[in-house]
């Protein structure tokens, strides 16, 4: 990779939590975790990183998220369209960065164990590398989030449609790709039904050790 030095790339952090918790039957990202909540841990995370500014995308409970996004001062947002997929988030997330961001680092909403050592690994290599436009991490191998997309990915990130994520741009346009290995698969644990929540609670009693 070509270095680019003295540059600085601004970064926006967009958090996607605006999933209807489907398989939870409830408000996952309101459960206890530490000593807040799911969400307010991943918004603590991004928060202690490199990230320059960041963003929530909300569904419903409106009055609820703009307590989060006020006391955590970051900026919420709505989606209205929340039902129809996650690329409306996408999308919405998009709509409201920064013109000046270079990159945007996309987050999950139920993923709180992506500290902010993993998120600053991500953008070090974004601000490193010329040639490589899209940063993505990989645990154990596997690929996961969250992911860093130049802005130059704005257009075809707008073009998402349905539950269609963002993966599908770097899937089709490898040779644009910088991969990043961590070596605890855990990392990228998503809490999407009861079993995952209480498998995070016990890596994360396991970790606070």
């Amino acid at each position: 990779m070509e270095l680019c030095e003295g540059c600085e790339k601004m970064i926006s952090a967009v958090i996607l939590a605006a999933g209807m918790s489907q398989r939870m039957k409830e408000a996952k990202l309101f459960l206890p975790f530490k000593k807040h909540t799911i969400i307010e841990e991943v918004i603590d995370n991004a928060k202690s990183s490199k990230v320059d500014e960041i963003y929530i995308v909300h569904g419903d409970d409106v009055d609820r998220w703009r307590r989060i996004a006020n006391t955590k001062g970051v900026v919420p947002i709505y989606n209205s369209n929340y039902k129809k997929g996650q690329s409306t988030s996408v999308k919405a997330g998009m709509e409201r960065i920064s013109r000046s961001t270079d990159g945007v680092l996309f987050l999950l909403g139920d993923q709180p164990f992506i500290k902010s050592n993993i998120i600053n690994e991500i953008i070090d290599k974004f601000h490193r590398t010329d040639r490589a436009s899209i940063i993505v991490p990989r645990y154990e191998r596997k690929r996961g989030n969250p992911v860093l997309f130049h802005l130059k990915w704005k257009n075809d990130l707008l073009s998402l449609i349905g539950d269609q994520g963002a993966r599908s741009i770097f899937i089709k346009n490898n040779d644009e790709v910088s991969y990043i290995d961590f070596d605890n698969k855990f990392y990228n644990l998503d809490i999407d039904t009861k079993e995952d929540y209480r498998d995070a609670i016990k890596v994360e009693k396991k970790v606070s050790k």
